[in-house]
């Protein structure tokens, strides 16, 4: 997964030149990082997750994390956070800080509101309410939420999953690119 993850970045993002790859088995870190390097991706494994953070534009986690492993206090003003991974409400990749700083982004406001830990337990905190989740994929894909207002805002995307979710997101990207659909 984490391969298309960053595949799927680079893709939209073609200024991403360097990627950082952290797991918790630096075997699996390395086996990645010689992958992406095969296509030609400038990726290097890292062992300091904080201070890989702290140097971030965009930072994708893919895991079933039971203890936030993003921290807000290293996120730079600017820096997209890409939560994929803990779709239960005990796994949580990020914690009530990076949400607090955050503007928050869902998939879809249903699944994430029932049984997602890094929207949920920033809420039962108290770092955010429910009101500070600006809007989801839909919004987003109609114009109806404005995703970034200025180039430091922090943004934090939490997919709770769906394939269905990916399709529809595919459809309005191409859409917008004028791509008819066969």
């Amino acid at each position: 997964m984490s391969e298309w993850l960053i595949r799927g970045h680079r893709t939209v993002r073609p200024s991403l030149e360097r990627v950082l790859i952290w797991n918790r088995s630096p075997e699996r870190a390395a086996d990645l990082a010689r992958r992406l390097a095969k296509d030609g991706v400038k990726a290097e494994t890292i062992t300091d997750l904080d201070a890989a953070t702290r140097e971030a534009d965009v930072i994708t986690t893919c895991t079933r994390a039971h203890q936030p492993l993003i921290k807000g206090r290293n996120l730079r003003p600017g820096t997209h956070l890409d939560l994929v991974g803990g779709y239960t409400p005990q796994t949580r990749e990020a914690d009530d800080d990076a949400a607090r700083l955050s503007r928050v982004f869902v998939d879809r406001r249903e699944s994430a509101f029932h049984g997602v830990g890094d929207i949920l337990q920033p809420i039962a905190s108290g770092a955010i309410s429910e009101a500070d989740v600006l809007g989801d994929l839909y919004d987003l894909a109609s114009g109806s939420a404005q995703g970034r207002a200025s180039p430091s805002d922090i943004t934090f995307f939490k997919n709770a999953g769906g394939g269905h979710l990916d399709l529809m997101t595919c459809e309005a990207v191409f859409k917008q690119l004028g791509t008819r659909f066969g």
